[in-house]
């Protein structure tokens, strides 16, 4: 870490530039993993507050866009259920962040992911739906953990993947409901002052690369077939998992 901190601050701009291209090729691609790729190296260049607070804002632009591009392929009643549970279990995590330890709640949650994972990229996924109680325990589930971490993304791509499988239907869904619960982290970090010059600047940096970032992975989502698209989705809820577990 300090020796990213220490960094000139032009050489910064071009490291961060190149993370959000990279990172917003694949969430352009697949409709999440944007924040997990692009706020760890971030974090080590901006501090945590200011870059959860730019990553943020910069995902919830790529998935307005996303989730009005493909809106044809929105299950309007089914986002506003996700969002329901899941800001439900946001309002539960803020008040366990206090109360249970991460250290807890952090390997368990990257189990339950590498683990789903795996099954996954392993074993044909079952075509047959989620039964509703365990949507809800997934979703609520969800929920918590965004709440205590702002992470919970890869237990919603679980749900989200078994209730969805059409490459097309999946990314408008998860990006349309990243377009709702991101205000809610938008304005958390509005409240807490953190849209401040850098952060603008930062974003206006990001502008180019992102644009960039945003037609590169529409470009590849159009070709790849149902199958890679799979694979991809699942690779990258193995590599969150095994993040979070180390």
């Amino acid at each position: 870490m300090p020796a990213l901190m220490s960094l000139s601050l032009s050489l910064k701009f071009v490291i961060f530039a190149t993370a959000i291209f990279v990172s917003n090729i694949v969430q352009a691609l697949t409709g999440f993993a944007g924040v997990m790729l692009s706020i760890p190296p971030s974090m080590l260049l901006f501090g945590p507050d200011m870059a959860i607070a730019v990553i943020n804002a910069l995902c919830w632009g790529v998935s307005v866009v996303l989730a009005w591009r493909n809106r044809r392929y929105l299950n309007l009643k089914g986002v506003l259920t996700i969002v329901g549970f899941m800001l439900a279990g946001m309002a539960i995590g803020v008040k366990l962040y206090s109360l249970v330890s991460p250290q807890i709640i952090g390997p368990v949650y990257g189990g339950i992911i590498v683990a789903a994972a795996l099954k996954n990229l392993l074993v044909k996924p079952s075509e047959k739906p989620m039964s509703h109680w365990l949507s809800a325990v997934i979703l609520i589930g969800a929920g918590i953990i965004h709440g205590m971490f702002a992470s919970g993304g890869a237990l919603l791509v679980v749900y989200l993947a078994a209730t969805y499988h059409n490459k097309y239907t999946f990314r408008a869904n998860v990006a349309a409901v990243w377009s709702c619960l991101n205000l809610v982290l938008m304005f958390k970090d509005f409240e807490k002052g953190m849209f401040n010059a850098q952060a603008l600047h930062l974003m206006l940096i990001a502008i180019i690369p992102l644009l960039l970032a945003v037609y590169i992975g529409n470009k590849i989502h159009s070709r790849i077939n149902q199958r890679m698209f799979n694979y991809s989705t699942y690779g990258l809820l193995l590599l969150s998992g095994a993040m979070i577990l180390l």
